[in-house]
This record gives C-alpha cells, sequence and structure tokens, in this order.
C-alpha cells in the first residue's frame, strides 16, 4: 500500500470558517446505527467504529485538553471482546490526567425497544504499569452482537508536547475519524498528513482563530500481516510537531526547519549533545586500559560489551536522556537512548570516530527524510567509523557489531553532527550478510515405517543472532518454535547448543529426534521437509496492504540422507527442478538421488531481496504456494512383495 504524504506549517495568518461533520448527541442513536449488520468496506470486521471524534484546545494555563468520544458497534461474536477499554497515558511527574468518563451500551429486543446500561464509576478503575504509564480499565456490561458502545473521556496534559498523531485507522473499520486542533497563540505547529491516495481526507484550517479540522471516512481496518515491516507505516494518520514561535515584539523563531538545524539543534540539547561530554565515575580504568589497544575494532568491541553487560535496559526507548546520563549510570539502568548515550560517551572518551545516531526502529515506522520532524525518531544509537568501514551499536539489545540490530535494519536514521559535513540521513542496510541455515539430518526408516535419527543446524548472520536471542529468553518453548512446531508427533531429545557466545561461529544446534510410522497398508509417508522453517505458507490472504520485509537476505539449504530398510522400495520418486521468480529474486531447488539403501534429498531457498513491495505481493505468493508444495511432497515407500 502506498501512502501519500501532505505536509504543511500552520499559523495564525488567514481566515476560513471551519465545519465539522454533525454526529449524534451522547445516547442518541439513529435508526441507521441501529440496522447495521456488516461493514460494507470491510466485511471481515467483527467490529466498526462509528465515530471517534477529538476536539483538543488549551485552558487559561495553556494545558493541552483534548476531549475524546468513540461510539462502535458489535458485528460478530469474536468482537464482544472489545467491551473491555483501556485508556493508556503518560503519568510520569502527574503530566497528563484522564477524568471525566462516561461509558454506556445499548441494546435492543425483539420488537426494537432501546436497553441502556450505564458503566459506574465505581467499575473505573486505574493501574500504574509503570514509572511513566498508566491505565485507564473498565469493562462495558451486557455486550452482545448487536450492541452499541459508547464513551468519552478528557485528557489534561501539562502542555502541547503532549501533543502525539492523530490515527484516523485501527484494526477495526472506522466510518468517521475526527480531530479538531486548536494550537496555542503564537504558534506555528506543522503536521504531515500519511494516508493511501485513494482515501479522501478533509483539512480545514481556520488560521484567524488557530484551529485546524482533519476527517475521513470508511477506512477499513488495518490488521496485522506476515513479515510486516510496520503497522504504523501503514496507517492513516496525521503526524503534528511544533516549528516555530512568534515573539511578543513579532520577532520569529524556527526550529528544526532543515536537517543541518536539527543536528547542531540536538548537539547542543541538555538532552543529548550536552550529555556526551559528562564524565561517569568508574570508568577512568577502562578508559586508560582501551586507550594503549591499538586495534580500533577490538577497542570498541570492549567498550560495547563493557556497557552492555553494566548496563540494564528498562525497556523503554528514547533519543535523550531527561534525567541526565549520570543519573542512569549510577543507577546501572535506564532507557536504551540512555545507555547508548553512555556508550557514545566512553567510546568519544576513547578516541574513537563515533557520532549518535537517530533512528526510527521498526516499531515506530518509517521517516520522512524530506521533513525535519525530531518526532520522527524513538532511540538514539552509536554510530561508530573505523577506516572504510561504519558499524552501528545498540547497548541496550546486543548486537554483534558487524550486523545491524534488528530493530533498526532497513530504516533510515540521522548521524547527528554540528558538522554539515558529518550529519546526514543514511541508509541501515546490510548486503553482506544474510538469514542464514544450514540444516543437516541422518535418519533412517525402520521396518515398521518410524524414522529416528539426529539433525544439525547450523545458523550464521541474523539467523544466529535471533535465535540466540529466543534461546537466552525462552529456552523451554525454543524447540517447539524452531523443530517440533510442525510435527505435534515427534520426539527431540539431548539438544546441544554450541559457540551460542562466539559471535564469530556460527550457532550450531544438535539433536536426536524420532517420527512415529505414518502407515497405509503396504505404503509408508515419509516427510522430507524437517527443520527447514517453510513447513507452511504465511502468504494466504488475496490482499496485501504492507510491504513484505525480511529484514535481510536469506539462504537456506536442507540436506538429509535417509537409510530405507530391506523390506521396503520406493514407489516412485520425486523428480529434480528449480523454481524462479520472474525477476530472480527468488530460487527453490530439490535434487533427489537414490543408493541401494539410501536416499538423498538436497534442497535449497534463496531470496536475494529483503523486501518485497505490496505491489510484488501476488508473485511471491503465487511462488510460495509452489515451493511450499513441493517441500511437503512426501515420499512413498512401498512394502517389497
Amino acid at each position: 500500500m502506498k501512502l501519500f504524504l501532505l505536509s504543511c506549517i500552520f499559523s495564525v495568518l488567514s481566515l476560513l470558517t471551519v465545519a465539522q461533520t454533525k454526529v449524534p448527541d451522547f445516547g442518541i442513536i439513529t435508526d441507521e446505527e441501529q440496522k447495521l449488520k456488516e461493514c460494507s468496506f470491510d466485511p471481515e470486521a467483527d467490529a466498526i467504529i462509528i465515530f471517534d471524534k477529538a476536539i483538543a484546545d488549551h485552558n487559561g494555563d495553556h494545558n493541552l485538553v483534548t476531549t475524546r468520544r468513540i461510539r462502535m458497534k458489535i458485528l460478530k461474536e469474536k468482537g464482544i471482546r472489545r467491551g473491555n477499554i483501556e485508556i493508556y497515558y503518560y503519568s510520569k511527574e502527574d503530566f497528563e490526567n484522564i477524568s471525566d468518563i462516561q461509558a454506556s451500551v445499548y441494546n435492543f429486543n425483539e420488537t426494537g425497544l432501546l436497553f441502556t446500561q450505564t458503566v459506574a464509576p465505581a467499575s473505573v478503575f486505574r493501574q500504574k504499569l509503570n514509572e511513566r504509564v498508566s491505565v485507564v480499565k473498565f469493562a462495558i456490561p451486557d455486550v452482545k452482537v448487536g450492541s452499541i458502545l459508547e464513551y468519552q473521556y478528557v485528557s489534561t496534559m501539562k502542555h502541547y508536547g503532549g501533543l502525539d498523531d492523530w490515527s484516523f485507522q485501527s484494526d477495526i473499520p472506522t466510518m468517521l475519524s475526527s480531530y479538531y486542533l486548536t494550537i496555542l497563540p503564537n504558534s506555528e505547529f506543522a503536521y504531515q498528513v500519511y494516508k493511501r491516495s485513494d482515501l479522501p481526507i478533509v483539512v480545514k484550517p481556520d488560521k484567524y482563530e488557530g484551529k485546524i479540522l482533519f476527517e475521513m471516512n470508511n477506512i477499513a481496518g488495518l490488521r496485522d500481516e506476515p513479515f510486516m515491516d510496520s503497522r504504523r507505516d501503514y496507517v492513516q494518520r496525521v503526524q503534528f510537531q511544533l516549528s516555530g514561535y512568534q515573539g511578543m515584539f513579532g520577532s520569529r523563531m524556527r526550529y528544526m526547519t532543515t536537517w543541518d538545524e536539527l543536528g547542531r539543534e540536538q548537539m547542543s540539547s541538555p538532552y543529548l549533545g550536552q550529555q556526551l561530554s559528562k564524565n561517569l565515575s568508574g570508568t577512568s580504568e577502562l578508559l586508560n586500559t582501551v586507550k594503549t589497544i591499538p586495534d580500533q575494532y577490538r577497542k570498541m568491541k570492549i567498550i560495547y560489551e563493557f556497557v552492555n553487560k553494566t548496563m540494564n535496559w528498562n525497556g523503554y526507548d528514547s533519543r535523550g536522556s531527561s534525567d541526565g546520563i549520570k543519573d542512569a549510570w549510577d543507577k546501572r539502568k535506564g532507557t536504551s537512548g540512555e545507555v547508548n548515550m553512555i556508550l557514545i560517551n566512553l567510546l568519544k572518551s576513547a578516541d574513537l570516530d563515533v557520532s549518535p545516531l537517530l533512528v526510527s526502529k521498526h516499531g515506530n515506522g518509517k521517516i520522512n527524510s524530506n521533513y525535519p520532524f525530531i518526532d520522527q525518531f524513538n532511540c538514539v544509537m552509536a554510530y561508530v567509523t573505523i577506516g572504510e568501514k561504519t558499524y552501528v551499536l545498540d547497548a541496550s539489545d546486543y548486537t554483534p557489531p558487524d550486523l545491524i540490530p534488528l530493530s533498526a535494519i532497513n530504516t533510515d536514521a540521522f548521524i547527528v553532527s554540528r558538522k554539515r559535513s558529518k550529519g546526514s540521513i543514511i541508509r541501515l542496510e546490510d548486503n553482506a550478510h544474510m538469514n542464514k541455515n544450514l540444516v543437516a539430518v541422518m535418519a533412517r526408516v525402520n521396518t515398521t515405517g518410524a524414522m529416528d535419527g539426529n539433525a544439525s543446524v547450523y545458523s550464521y548472520d541474523y539467523s544466529r543472532l535471533q535465535r540466540c536471542k529466543d534461546y537466552n529468553l525462552r529456552q523451554k518453548t525454543y524447540t517447539e518454535k524452531y523443530f517440533t512446531g510442525p510435527f505435534p508427533e515427534m520426539k527431540l531429545d539431548s539438544l546441544q547448543m554450541e559457540n551460542i557466545d562466539n559471535d564469530s561461529l556460527p550457532l550450531s544446534q544438535h539433536f536426536l529426534f524420532s517420527l512415529p510410522a505414518n502407515v497405509s497398508g503396504d505404503y509408508t509417508l515419509i516427510n522430507t521437509n524437517l527443520f527447514s522453517g517453510f513447513e507452511k505458507n504465511p502468504f494466504i490472504s488475496d490482499v496485501r496492504f504492507s510491504n513484505v520485509d525480511y529484514n535481510c537476505r536469506q539462504n537456506h539449504v536442507i540436506s538429509l540422507n535417509i537409510a530405507i530398510p530391506d523390506n521396503m522400495e520406493p514407489e516412485a520418486l520425486p523428480k529434480n527442478l528449480r523454481l524462479i521468480m520472474p525477476d530472480t529474486s527468488v530460487t527453490f531447488s530439490r535434487e533427489i538421488a537414490r543408493s541401494e539403501h539410501m536416499l538423498s534429498i538436497r534442497y535449497k531457498i534463496d531470496l536475494m531481496h529483503s523486501i518485497f513491495t505490496a505491489d510484488e505481493y501476488p508473485y511471491l505468493k503465487e511462488f510460495y504456494k509452489k515451493m511450499i508444495g513441493i517441500l511437503n511432497e512426501q515420499i512413498v515407500l512401498r512394502k517389497k512383495q
């Protein structure tokens, strides 16, 4: 799905009339809403948002005050869960408060008589999730198919720094989404609209009053898709940022209007640039030691591993430090931005060529390189140059230095520098390393048709990185995820993991396995698609909205040697073959050979592109359909007469 981008700067200059689409008052249900049984523009939806309407204004203290009202209807049984409402807000230092909550459910009997139930204030409770975020929760009662739910609340923020994106789209369809914003006096707000080119939008500014209206209608739901790069990239939305301020005597200040200015601003910022020269207690011994090391790469790696092992990531991302990195260092805990600014600080102190790198992680979405919005980024990493090579380091979540962190690969990032020649937008992609696996299986089929054997799986580069992370976090589910998941009847034993702490060697996984016989009369069926990771086709939907993002190129080789008992022989062996995408971006081959009592099978899969666009999806989908079908062809063994 291609998104159309509209950018503009909005300030007090001219007079236009702003008219919002009217919606029924709270508690007033229309005949059309009562009769609604299916969404015409998204028939698969289990519920539909009838309207999502917000009005954002400021009070006398220049607090940002937003009143939001949402009305939805439950269309299918699965949609009943949407009666559990959660409203998240930023509660640190009482920055945001949620108040004036109202919620009701409307049901109709067989004659069409309306019954209303209201959520009692005592049923609303608050929960502090962590030091930053809290949530308001309540359950709307008696929700069933055909119910109409409605709730509203008021969000009060200390200032306009909390002005966030407005999303017109959710995972269920929306009939009307409306956002009416009043900006602060004497301020300029830049905005960007991200939307599909075929979806109309209403943008009505009243620059005399300092107000602007955004409305969209009939937007289908955006649901998760396999290998989706970032859901946020495909959500129809509008993004804001303060871009200027007019002083009392007519002077005008502009904020971050070019990438060069953004770089200088960030290097002077007390939250980022000024933190990079702070002295961190207890690091002098480390620095004195590494300064004697002539090998720049080794010097970098020692500091990188030291910070990763010393600092604990609190699970939050940031592009700066509100409390200062000294505080995070003393606590040995901080946001990803704080951890990485400590890393940059130490690398800089060790005389390495390092710069802060502003990154938008995958979950945060792509940036628009044509417009210098600081709010597009949600993290800072270290960008190191050694000779002709560059390295991207994230000490909050260890990645071998030669690889790009998976959270940032295939994204655009900004090198922060005061110097024009240094600061720039760069593309974080890796064509030198792959998601690579080699599977080697030695097995035998016994006289009853059961199969057992041993397997060795060697994982390289990005496959090694992901599997090491999964094994360290979830050892109990590791074998199911990578080996036994597609085979419920398989028994796996004696798993040995080698080189898990050695970045320079592939991750080696060795184990024993057994599968029960699959027999029909005189015939035994043998599955040769073992441990490939390609047992099921992930691309079954006819429509694709997002790109298919694999993070990197892929190479998979599966080699099997299967001994056949004397009392059996192959009925007929599948043919050797090769499949190639029209643009040669994906290739697949199968080779089968037979000696007297041995079958040798070799599969090879190569994906030479890391990203396939939504326009290329039909070709990829058809290729996978054929490839998975071939991989899952079983070899038939027949009892000898």
